[in-house]
């Protein structure tokens, strides 16, 4: 048998290529503009996110401004003037928000804040009319609209591509409302020698203790007297006088010699008074308690609504000794940890000095321990040229709050007031 072989070429078959171009010219002619849309989606809704957020810091900035210069002012047109001034020093797509600012169609509003679902609830804005808020009405809160809309002050938003969906521009807003809170407040009081410090300047010939001075006093009810059998006359304070209220009188009374000067002392109590007196009418309940030091503390009244306690206990204290700031802090703290206390309530204590800490514990020490243990504020009054301001500066900047101070009777009121008033303000929306 024959056998034959046969060859097999080594080459390769001969395979036709198939042509795709023109396929994946037309896949990238229908994907491209999707993708391109897509993008432009993207972008845009990237832009409008951004707007948003900026519209909301804005708007928030403005509550907060508005709602602490109504504090601390008390009036509705400086609490609209922070309003718009913060609201413009903000800006929202390259452009300062602007705000509307009218009593009835203005985007800035006053009310109340209450808490429908109790205590853990959220809080509820309650809108109390602009013009009777004017007229006397208390409010508590300043609600914010900022607002980008067609028709605003600031107007709505071009988006950065336009055109898709035949829209060009877009309109957000954005609400936040201001309230202020209620205050736990520990007043502490100097009681040291040096408020008790006067200098009546008396001069030659001006004797308040003379005969003729007091047989004067006695006729006016400000002295009574009494006479031995040997004819000697023994004279007495009367009314609820002493040394300083009796100079007083006689200084304006007898020598004519205008209003009397004043004591550290006095000059606080009457500056207490005017600081529970604006607790009284402010919108929220405040509570006080009252500590003083001398060489030692006392915790003078737990946390009070009823302020004549607070008022009473004031009037019964007494001067005299050192001045132990930092044991007056101590005491003080325990008023704000009392059962009285409100958990929700914002801590504050109130530190007043005329003179300068001569002994320990230093105010400085307890300022960082109280800090490191409790969520309080601590502010800071100094009185006179005697007081030592550097170290109740430092006390307030550990206790993040204001340091005062005041160089006359006149400006401690003012002062007083000013801290009754600075209530502590929260965003709530």
């Amino acid at each position: 048998m024959n056998l034959q072989t046969k060859q097999i070429s080594s080459r390769k078959p001969h395979v036709t290529p198939i042509r795709r171009r023109g396929t994946v010219m037309a896949m990238t002619a229908i994907v491209l503009p999707v993708l391109a849309i897509l993008a432009a989606f993207a972008i845009n809704a990237a832009h409008m996110q951004l707007t948003r957020t900026e519209l909301m810091i804005a708007t928030d900035a403005a509550a907060r401004a508005a709602g602490r210069t109504f504090s601390e002012i008390q009036t509705v047109d400086s609490a609209i003037d922070a309003a718009v001034t913060t609201a413009a020093l903000n800006q929202v797509y390259g452009d300062p928000l602007r705000l509307r600012s009218g009593d009835d169609d203005g985007e800035i509003e006053f009310g109340k804040t209450t808490q429908p679902d109790g205590r853990n609830g959220r809080y509820a804005f309650t809108k109390i009319p602009t013009g009777d808020v004017r007229n006397g009405e208390i409010a508590s809160a300043v609600r914010v609209h900022g607002l980008r809309l067609d028709g605003s002050l600031s107007g709505n938003v071009p988006l950065i591509i336009p055109g898709l969906l035949n829209t060009n521009d877009f309109e957000t807003q954005s609400d936040a409302v201001a309230m202020q809170v209620d205050r736990d407040i520990s007043l502490i009081l100097d009681r040291s020698g040096s408020m008790d410090d006067i200098n009546f300047r008396w001069r030659r010939g001006e004797d308040p203790f003379s005969t003729e001075a007091m047989d004067f006093a006695v006729s006016q009810g400000e002295l009574s007297s009494s006479t031995n059998s040997n004819g000697d006359t023994s004279y007495y304070y009367a009314n609820g006088n002493d040394s300083v209220t009796y100079q007083q009188y006689m200084y304006e009374n007898y020598f004519n010699k205008g209003t009397p000067p004043t004591n550290a002392w006095q000059d606080l109590v009457v500056a207490v008074n005017a600081f529970l007196d604006v607790l009284e009418v402010t919108s929220q309940e405040e509570q006080v308690s009252l500590a003083s030091y001398s060489s030692s503390a006392t915790l003078d009244t737990l946390l009070e609504t009823d302020f004549d306690v607070i008022r009473s206990k004031v009037d019964q204290l007494n001067t005299g000794g050192n001045t132990a700031i930092g044991k007056g802090m101590r005491e003080g703290i325990l008023g704000l940890l009392d059962s009285r206390a409100r958990p929700f309530a914002a801590k504050t204590m109130v530190v007043m000095t005329d003179g300068m800490q001569n002994q320990t514990p230093w105010a400085q020490d307890i300022a960082r321990n109280l800090m490191n243990g409790y969520d309080l504020t601590i502010h800071t009054v100094t009185f006179g040229a005697g007081a030592n301001q550097q170290d109740m500066q430092e006390v307030a900047t550990i206790g993040g709050g204001n340091h005062y101070h005041a160089a006359t009777g006149d400006d401690l009121v003012r002062i007083f007031r000013e801290i009754a008033n600075n209530l502590p303000t929260i965003l709530t929306k």
